[in-house]
């Protein structure tokens, strides 16, 4: 990254550009990001545990100091073939469309596999999966992919109506999804969940969770790291998110008391659960996914959301009233070869705290 071919580390001092430019590209709004905007981008790609510069953004500068081209990555450690790598989780790939120069093909070189040791996104555009398979980066197509169970659909399609139009909110804030919903429960018993036997969960603490979760990804060969500091420092940046409701940590036990799983989402009552990861023991994710969706529908929860993981794809198979869709291109480039044969064997771990979907970038800042 020398500085005669304008590429370069991004600095603090850059962000009211940048978030200038975050507006005019994803917001569709000619205008200057605020201070709030500001303050949370600076913690999410300055504030982690493991930054350092060469891990973190990457700005395409104009002669004159314009920023042209962004890539916004947050670091992160993985775990690849037993050895840690700080990979790059890139997020929001940005260029101004007015600049003549706008750098978008000299940031994309960047991306090239020889250049990495991991960077991966979950969040890719059409156009930004374009310029990863031009660099000869590896696509994930199942990864991509997003679950939907349905617990009550009447309050279901009308929060969808009330995001797409006035009309919707209108619509939606009618007394009449609760009950459309007791009858049509009432008549489809696919609607409801089983809760499962001698299985129940609990509240976890967030120091279990912590101590816990390695336990459950130690069968994946390229998985995160997450040491305490840095997930600690992930789960507070994604508290921050309070517009997709509150962040629940909940485990899952056995009837011998042991830990069989755990899984986290966004929600309250009245609202669709935005699920981050659902961990379990080998074995058990059928058991883990259902208790899951019992205590969605027994807290009031209109629905769930989540994105698939390959190995939970069979469990996920098991639920009624399941919807899945594509939601955005899973992309990964690296060097290492070891990465490229444990996404050919779906055992790689990438998606929700260990993606984008946490961030206050995706789902609010309109």
């Amino acid at each position: 990254m020398e500085r005669g071919r304008q590429i370069r580390p991004m600095t603090v001092d850059d962000i009211p550009q940048v978030g200038r430019l975050f507006y005019k590209i994803f917001r569709k709004r000619t205008i200057s990001s605020s201070n709030a905007f500001n303050d949370y981008f600076e913690q999410l790609f300055f504030g982690s545990p493991i930054y350092q510069q060469q891990h973190g953004s990457i700005v395409h500068e104009t002669p004159s100091g314009q920023i042209s081209s962004v890539i916004s990555a947050v670091p992160m450690q993985y775990v690849v073939d037993g050895e840690i790598v700080t990979a790059r989780l890139l997020c929001a790939f940005m260029t101004d469309p007015d600049m003549r120069c706008h750098g978008a093909a000299e940031l994309a070189l960047i991306l090239r596999p020889r250049n990495q040791d991991l960077c991966f996104t979950d969040s890719a555009s059409p156009a930004s999966a374009g310029a990863f398979k031009a660099a000869r980066a590896a696509l994930l197509p199942v990864h991509g992919l997003d679950w939907c169970r349905i617990f009550q659909p009447a309050a279901f399609f009308a929060q969808l109506a009330a995001r797409r139009s006035t009309l919707g909110r209108y619509a939606a804030r009618l007394p009449i999804a609760r009950p459309l919903d007791h009858i049509v429960r009432r008549l489809t018993p696919a609607l409801h969940v089983e809760p499962g036997t001698g299985i129940h969960d609990e509240a976890m603490s967030t120091d279990l969770f912590v101590s816990a979760v390695q336990d459950f990804l130690s069968a994946y060969p390229v998985r995160p790291v997450w040491s305490p500091a840095e997930l600690n420092w992930i789960l507070d940046i994604a508290r921050q998110n309070t517009g997709l409701g509150d962040l629940n940590i909940r485990s899952v036990w056995n009837r011998n008391a042991e830990l069989i799983g755990c899984f986290i989402y966004f929600g309250r009552p009245g609202m669709i659960a935005q699920v981050l990861n659902v961990f379990s023991r080998k074995g058990e994710e059928a058991v883990v996914i259902n208790r899951m969706m019992y205590h969605l529908e027994q807290s009031g929860l209109v629905a769930a959301r989540g994105h698939v993981q390959p190995g939970q794809l069979d469990a996920l198979s098991r639920q009624r009233a399941m919807v899945y869709r594509h939601r955005a291109h899973t992309c990964v480039s690296t060097r290492h070869p070891g990465v490229l044969n444990a996404i050919n064997r779906n055992d790689i771990y990438v998606g929700g705290l260990a993606g984008e979907s946490w961030s206050r970038l995706v789902s609010d800042f309109f």
